[in-house]
C-alpha cells in the first residue's frame, strides 16, 4: 500500500472507533431502545455531519475521496471529538488541524518537575515543530515573556525569523538562522511532509523572505553541542554551552543551555531566577526573546 492508501484506511478506522464509542445520547438523538451495534449508525453520522450517507459510508470504506476542511469540522462534532483527537483527524486527512486544535497533549508532571531542576540553567522542551511547550526560570530570564505569544507563534522558527529582537542579539544571525534550519529539516527527516510540517514552512515562506530563501537550499545537519554567544539587552555578552536529549518513548526534545559553575554569570542567573515564577507554560513579562536553536 502507498502512504496515502495507509492514511485513508488509518482515517476510516480512526473515525469508525469514534463513532462506535459515541452514544446516542451523547449526541443529542433519542434513545430508540437496543441496538445491534454499539455506537452511532453510519446513517446517523452522516445526518449529525451534513454529509450523504454514501459519501460517508466510502470514507469508512477508505476510497480515495476529498474530503475538505468543513466538512472534517462537521464531523468533529458529530463525533464528539475533544482538541488531541480533532487535531489528529484533520492529519490524518491530509490537512492543516485548525488553529484552535489543542497542539500537544499535556505534558507529564516529571516534565515540568526536571526543568524545574534545571534552574538556573535556562531549559525548554520542544516537540516536532520546534514549538516550545515549557520552559524554566532560567529560560525566561534568557527568553523572556514567551508566554505572551499565541501558542503557535511560541516556535523556534518564528522566534528566529520574524523577532526583530532575536536578530539583533545574534552574533551572526545568517548562520545560526541557517543551522535552525538544517537542524530542523534533519530532525523531521521524512516527517517534513507531514501536513503540521509543511503547512508551518508555508505561513513562514509568506512571513518571512529569508525563511524562504534558506528552506528552499534543503541543507541538513547533524547536532553537535557547541557554545552559543548573544548579546543579551539585559545580561550583556553571555556565552553557554548546550545540550539536547530526547525524551524516552516521546517525540519531543529537551534543550538546556550550560551556566559554567562557579562564575558570575551563574550567580546572576541564580539570583534574578529566584525572584521569577516556577517552570511553566505560561511565565510573566521578563522582556525580549533571543535565539533557540
Amino acid at each position: 500500500m502507498t502512504p496515502a492508501q495507509d492514511r485513508r484506511t488509518e482515517l476510516a478506522h480512526f473515525i469508525r472507533s469514534r463513532r462506535e464509542r459515541r452514544s446516542p445520547e451523547a449526541a443529542g438523538l433519542p434513545n430508540a431502545g437496543r441496538r445491534r451495534t454499539p455506537g452511532l449508525r453510519r446513517e446517523e453520522v452522516a445526518t449529525l455531519a451534513g454529509v450523504s450517507i454514501t459519501w460517508y459510508t466510502w470514507l469508512e470504506q477508505a476510497r480515495d475521496i476529498r474530503v475538505s476542511r468543513q466538512v472534517l469540522g462537521a464531523l468533529a462534532g458529530a463525533l464528539g471529538l475533544d482538541g488531541t483527537e480533532r487535531a489528529h483527524l484533520f492529519r490524518l486527512a491530509g490537512e492543516l488541524p485548525p488553529e484552535d486544535a489543542d497542539p500537544a497533549p499535556e505534558l507529564p508532571h516529571q516534565y515540568r518537575l526536571l526543568l524545574t531542576h534545571l534552574d538556573p540553567n535556562p531549559a525548554f522542551i520542544v516537540n516536532p515543530r520546534f514549538d516550545i511547550l515549557a520552559w524554566n526560570r532560567g529560560c525566561e530570564l534568557l527568553y523572556g515573556d514567551l508566554g505572551a505569544l499565541p501558542a503557535r507563534r511560541r516556535n523556534v522558527l518564528w522566534l528566529t525569523f520574524t523577532s526583530p529582537e532575536v536578530r539583533a542579539m545574534t552574533r551572526d544571525w545568517e548562520a545560526e538562522a541557517a543551522l535552525t534550519l538544517a537542524l530542523f529539516r534533519t530532525q523531521a527527516s521524512e516527517g517534513v511532509l507531514a501536513p503540521d510540517l509543511t503547512g508551518l514552512a508555508e505561513e513562514l515562506t509568506e512571513a518571512s523572505p529569508d525563511f524562504a530563501r534558506l528552506w528552499q537550499r534543503r541543507d541538513l545537519a547533524p547536532f553537535a553541542p557547541q557554545a552559543r554567544t548573544v548579546d543579551h539587552p539585559r545580561l550583556g555578552e553571555v556565552t553557554l554551552d548546550y545540550v539536547k536529549l530526547h525524551l524516552s518513548n516521546d517525540d519531543k526534545t529537551l534543550v538546556s543551555y550550560l551556566l559554567p559553575p562557579g562564575t558570575e554569570l551563574e550567580r546572576r542567573f541564580a539570583e534574578l531566577a529566584a525572584v521569577t515564577g516556577q517552570a511553566t507554560v505560561n511565565p510573566p513579562s521578563t522582556g525580549s526573546t533571543v535565539p533557540v536553536t
